[in-house]
């Protein structure tokens, strides 16, 4: 099965194309000022003509749901969804933290994705690595830094820690958690478009595409917009 991933929930905009047969067959990870609306289809265009394949040549897609930019989540999408319906393909949501957490798949330890919500409050969510890859321990959440490291404080195994929230939150991590903190090379703090096209391709051989209409990002919070507007009418 030939798969493309696409990841636009963060600041790095990802794509990558996996083959159940051969592997990873094709990749880009670009963190690039412009925003994700003006590079993805350029990206994409330039991504599958470096591996001689047009859309129509892929059997699936695959694509990050969040939690993370909300504008961005819903461009990946809404791209998604639109290539999935173009084609007639199935689909296959995947959550940004799973994926960021798959970079340290063969770890056999804590692994905890941080990703900044703004307000001292971060997306995260608990794995552990293996032989297997990756076992989910908790469902993804959204809560402040101060929570988690009340959460973690009485853990006596060492806990990796991924993400965009590493530089605002290292102190916190140290001060709290001591030489427990694991923090690995920051090239893999980020998720893959790789590892979502990998990801998306084992779920939709073992069946489980998603609803192509149902599909939709998971934010985990409201967006600021509607804080304001709940703040201004008394909500």
């Amino acid at each position: 099965m030939l798969v493309l991933g696409i990841d636009t929930s963060t600041k790095v905009g990802g794509l990558g194309i996996f083959d159940s047969e051969r592997g990873l067959i094709g990749e880009s990870n670009l963190a690039l000022e412009r925003t994700h609306s003006e590079r993805l289809m350029p990206l994409l265009a330039e991504l599958l003509q470096s591996v001689d394949l047009q859309v129509q040549d892929l059997d699936g897609f695959a694509v990050t749901l969040g939690p993370g930019s909300f504008t961005g989540t819903r461009i990946g999408v809404t791209t998604a969804k639109t290539l999935a319906q173009m084609t007639d393909k199935p689909i296959k949501g995947v959550s940004t933290i799973e994926v960021t957490a798959y970079n340290l798949a063969l770890v056999p330890e804590l692994i905890y994705p941080i990703f900044d919500a703004r307000n001292r409050r971060v997306y995260t969510g608990g794995f552990r690595g293996g032989r297997e890859g990756i076992s989910r321990i908790t469902e993804d959440l959204g809560c402040s830094i101060d929570e988690l490291m009340d959460n973690l404080q009485n853990l006596v195994e060492p806990v990796y820690f991924l993400g965009d929230a590493i530089e605002k939150y290292s102190q916190i991590l140290w001060d709290k958690l001591g030489s427990r903190v694991i923090i690995p090379p920051a090239a893999l703090w980020m998720p893959r478009g790789g590892v979502v096209a990998e990801l998306g391709a084992k779920k939709l051989i073992e069946d489980e595409a998603d609803d192509l209409f149902g599909l939709t990002p998971n934010y985990l919070k409201p967006s600021q917009a509607e804080i304001n507007w709940a703040q201004k009418h008394g909500k």
